[in-house]
């Protein structure tokens, strides 16, 4: 594999790295805002805790 087609290829993953992480923020903000409707005790460090743990998730499936 050539020097530039490996760039091109980490460029792809860093990309892909991105969205995924951008689309779990997503998630995890339209799950904050059901659970606030449902339960008024729900808070903002709770869902930190949650994009803690998916982005936990993430790397460690990204190693394997």
């Amino acid at each position: 594999m050539s020097v530039q087609d490996e760039q091109q290829e980490e460029k792809r993953m860093a990309a892909n790295l991105c969205q995924g992480i951008e689309l779990t923020e997503l998630a995890l903000a339209l799950r904050f805002a059901a659970l606030q409707q449902q339960n008024a005790a729900c808070s903002m460090a709770d869902v930190m805790h949650e994009i803690r743990l998916a982005k936990e998730r993430a790397w460690l499936a990204n190693q394997t």
